[in-house]
């Protein structure tokens, strides 16, 4: 009888899930995956994710300013974090007429102005989602410090290109998934192996649910992977999976192409210290957050004029065009000479030159059984990670877990597949 009531516990309590991802509350990666992982019941969908794009940012904390964190509507539509009053009656209406789609879709969901690992670390903490704070004592909270929220499974993603070899560690999508780990939750990275803004997600989402389900559905499976990242890469063309493996990671790379650039700030703010020098300020790229104390972590002793100076005056002229790489620009306007180019030997002190990162190829990794060769094989790529990015399906190296308990986790593994290959009847 107790087993049955244990049982029957279990199948009515809630899979406690939070969504993050790097590229913003809008991109269609999160859209997608909050719509899908919704439609089960079983599910409470839990969102924090950055106001704007945020990829590429790594394990970016903020730490020297505020975070602005806005709440969001509950009720998840494509534009239903829109909350003037002027949409009020519209989507009261929608409520009505699709009361029941509106149902599958409901969500406590939060945009902030920080990073992928903000994030994960806001939505662990006790401001956003009290409800979920778990005590220690019923063994669903590592926290060693206190009791604190906590999910069941942590999903970043669906990212917009791949994270597989070395872009784990540039990857704020992973970041995500890591930080949630680093906190004692199961961290999922999810990416989908394409950059098209008009990809097709459906696949990667439902990937991620069967994910999910793999990992909720034993206890044993829950305990041996808190403190874990489980990465998934899946290839571009979802709806042609060849295959599902657990894999190493890569030493693949994007090899940095540096190209100088037209300065991209229409204006320089110019700050002025109390002993009258003035020096040029850009505008921050990152938002400030609302009623953000900003002036305050300025230091005492500078000022920020309220008439910003134009760039003409500060001697570079142009205005605020796309950036470009030709040469006519900086031999034209910076008065380079042909023999210096690049304007090395001119350039001065306290002058500031922009450039832009660009793709120059690809750094190979020819291995096999590797996440970026699963991937150009039509694979799903699947490694699980320690926070310090060692792989635990990498069987050429050993790590600071018991030999039995990461011997468990590779097994765990290769059910995750056989279970995900099933579910995709492969």
């Amino acid at each position: 009888i107790i087993k049955r009531i244990k049982t029957t516990e279990n199948m009515l309590k809630k899979v406690d899930i939070l969504v993050v991802n790097d590229d913003g509350i809008d991109a269609n990666g999160i859209k997608t995956l909050i719509r899908t992982l919704a439609k089960e019941k079983e599910f409470n969908v839990c969102v924090v994710a950055p106001e704007r794009e945020r990829s590429a940012s790594g394990h970016c904390i903020t730490v020297h300013e505020p975070i602005g964190v806005k709440r969001l509507s509950d009720y998840y539509h494509d534009d239903a974090y829109n909350d003037d009053d002027e949409n009020e009656n519209e989507q009261a209406n929608e409520r009505k007429e699709e009361e029941e789609d509106d149902e599958k879709v409901r969500c406590k969901s939060y945009s902030i102005t920080g990073t992928p690992a903000d994030c994960s670390m806001l939505a662990l903490g006790p401001d956003l989602f009290p409800e979920l704070i778990k005590s220690k004592d019923d063994g669903s909270s590592n926290n060693d410090s206190n009791d604190g929220v906590a999910f069941d499974v942590v999903l970043s993603g669906v990212n917009r290109g791949d994270n597989a070899g070395k872009h784990v560690m540039y990857s704020g999508t992973v970041a995500g998934a890591r930080e949630a780990a680093m906190k004692g939750q199961i961290g999922v990275a999810l990416s989908l192996d394409s950059y098209s803004r008009s990809a097709n997600y459906s696949e990667s989402c439902k990937i991620a649910t069967q994910i999910v389900k793999s990992i909720v559905s034993s206890e044993e499976r829950k305990r041996l992977l808190r403190g874990f990242v489980i990465n998934v890469n899946v290839p571009r063309d979802g709806e042609k999976i060849r295959g599902v493996e657990t894999c190493a990671v890569s030493k693949c790379s994007t090899i940095p192409l540096w190209k100088r650039v037209k300065d991209p700030n229409p204006e320089v703010l110019y700050v002025t210290h109390d002993d009258g020098e003035e020096d040029a300020r850009a505008p921050s790229p990152i938002p400030s957050p609302p009623s953000s104390p900003r002036n305050s972590l300025e230091r005492k002793s500078s000022k920020i004029l309220s008439s910003p100076k134009k760039r003409d005056e500060a001697g570079v002229k142009g205005g605020n065009s796309k950036d470009f790489d030709t040469s006519d620009y900086f031999k034209t306007n910076l008065n380079i000479s042909g023999d210096d180019e690049n304007g090395t030997a001119r350039w001065r002190t306290s002058e500031t030159r922009w450039f832009r990162n660009g793709f120059g190829g690809t750094e190979r990794d020819d291995r096999v059984g590797i996440d970026s060769e699963l991937l150009k094989q039509g694979k799903v790529a699947i490694s699980i990670l320690t926070t310090n990015n060692a792989c635990l399906t990498d069987p050429t190296l050993r790590f600071d877990v018991s030999e039995e308990d990461a011997a468990r986790i590779k097994q765990i593994g290769d059910y995750i597949v056989r279970e995900l290959a099933s579910s995709l009847c492969l």
